[in-house]
């Protein structure tokens, strides 16, 4: 496909935002007995489909939603599109925060994602910590697109925080938009400016990111690194070193897991190969064998507790509360990394 065609097929949203399957970051590539299988339930389209030592995308049936790389634990489901690494650095420097998608733009300041379903609740907790005017999710033009189900994606997703989180607080910030504000229009000569700002913004955008699939088409595959932390748990982390209140943090701390390992463990270090994250490690201090668990790292795919011929492995939702420092100079221990 040429590079007009491929315009022409972003502008006429029929072509989905390209994708990448990394095997190796794959929970059921790196472990033959796991049945993960987040992202195929996630898929409204029914595009994703379980098959040995992976996954299988149907590239016809993708509605380019992205919900899939929201929910895969160890980020083996990737959007190439470079807006979906970008957006953290314009959202911190915003108090009040709107985002959407191409076709939802009002007022040019928004920030512009190729779909929401790209939003983990990680990072929705993320936004919400930092936005202090609260954080507007525009699902508005949700019912003409054909990702039509990423409007009831994100209703659970804002449920299930709430259900971890608690209603109010952080949650309390989030708001989805399925139709325009009350007063929210702007006056006709304001909406032109921003149209043909808009407008100028994306057709620059769909070149560069064209042209640069292209280019990917004709490279060679890329080498990932075998441990990976996903861009989820960096955004959550430095939410919580980011803001200084203690009820946000503790709030945050939640969305963490806690590890443990019973006296049964013999530190053959399996566990720690096996963790797609790199947050397990078999150290040794005083000549002394000891599993380091650090947490900051971990997206609480159990792998390693599937892993464990032992069983010596327990994980739990949540940080321990009662230590707050403690778990604060641990973030940022591992920024300085």
């Amino acid at each position: 496909m040429s590079l007009a065609d491929r315009l022409a097929a972003r502008f006429k949203n029929s072509e989905p935002p390209p994708l990448d399957f990394i095997s190796r970051r794959c929970l059921r590539s790196r472990f033959k007995d796991n049945d993960c299988g987040r992202c195929v339930e996630e898929c409204p389209a029914k595009a994703i489909s379980s098959e040995v030592g992976g996954v299988r995308l149907d590239p016809k049936r993708c509605v380019g939603c992205l919900a899939c790389t929201a929910v895969c634990p160890a980020e083996a489901l990737v959007g190439k599109d470079q807006r979906l690494t970008t957006w953290p650095g314009k959202a911190a420097s915003r108090e009040a925060l709107r985002l959407c998608c191409e076709k939802a733009i009002v007022s040019g300041e928004e920030i512009v994602l190729p779909c929401l379903g790209a939003l983990a609740e990680e990072q929705l907790a993320a936004l919400a910590a930092g936005a202090g005017k609260g954080v507007r999710l525009s699902l508005i033009k949700c019912g003409d697109c054909r990702a039509v189900s990423v409007r009831e994606i994100m209703a659970r997703r804002l449920a299930n925080l709430e259900s971890r989180l608690g209603s109010g607080g952080i949650t309390g910030a989030l708001r989805l938009l399925l139709e325009e504000e009350e007063g929210g229009e702007l006056a006709e000569s304001a909406s032109r400016r921003a149209f043909f700002k808009a407008f100028r913004e994306i057709s620059f955008h769909a070149a560069t990111e064209t042209m640069a699939t292209l280019q990917a088409d004709l490279a060679p595959k890329q080498q990932h690194a075998h441990k990976h932390q996903p861009a989820r748990l960096v955004q959550l982390r430095q939410a919580i070193t980011g803001t200084g209140e203690q009820s946000t943090q503790q709030a945050l701390l939640r969305l963490f897991f806690t590890l443990t390992a019973s006296d049964e463990c013999n530190f053959c270090g399996a566990c720690a190969g096996m963790c797609p994250t790199g947050a397990l490690k078999n150290i040794r201090e005083d000549e002394v064998k000891q599993l380091k668990f650090d947490w900051g790292k971990c997206s609480g795919c159990r792998l390693c507790l599937e892993f464990c011929r032992k069983k010596a492995l327990v994980l739990t939702d949540g940080r321990g509360l009662d230590s707050l420092s403690a778990e604060l100079e641990v973030l940022r221990e591992m920024a300085v990394e």
